[in-house]
């Protein structure tokens, strides 16, 4: 499975992007700790302060869980990338590399939009999950297994949020 697993991280590590690389950027860095308050805030701003709650709460659990499992595992991240990237997001990461932190988050944000935000327009945010994913392999800071194991970890966390706080969160949405 690991031999899977670097083959092919290792063929999205050999690509090049070019000028893409701006727009991978976004979704690689919307779900980490330097933005993550501020996506948190934007989704609470749009769907209101219980569903922000929710969200921290949420947030706060991958964490919790995704943190102690990097040092139980201790996978280490790729080595630095030799092609060309317009940025260089892999010198920002240092810890262990499984499971992915962003991809977690990601897993966790779009799961909770897509359970409270108004439909068919949640579905939109889906794309995000698997963009994460992918820019986190690209830029280098991950193997391909570590943003699998993270996004089911971010997903599972909103699902149980989703299902224990639905009622709450619902009462204070706005109106669609």
């Amino acid at each position: 499975m690991q031999q899977l697993d670097h083959k092919l991280s290792e063929h999205i590590h050999r690509l090049e992007l070019g000028a893409l690389d701006y727009l991978l950027a976004v979704p690689g860095m919307l779900f980490g700790s330097y933005l993550m308050p501020l996506t948190v805030l934007a989704l609470s701003l749009w769907l209101g302060w219980r569903f922000g709650a929710v969200s921290v709460m949420t947030a706060l659990t991958t964490v919790a869980v995704t943190g102690p499992l990097k040092h139980v595992f201790v996978r280490p991240r790729p080595e630095p990338l030799k092609g060309a990237r317009v940025f260089k997001l892999r010198k920002l990461v240092s810890n262990p590399s499984f499971p992915s932190g962003d991809s977690a988050q990601a897993g966790a944000m779009v799961t909770l939009v897509i359970l409270f935000a108004p439909w068919p327009w949640s579905l939109f945010a889906l794309p995000l999950i698997p963009l994460c994913m992918f820019s986190r392999v690209y830029f280098g800071a991950h193997w391909f297994g570590d943003t699998v194991a993270g996004a089911a970890i971010g997903c599972c966390a909103a699902l149980a949020y989703g299902f224990w706080f639905a009622d709450f969160v619902r009462s204070g949405l706005p109106a669609a």
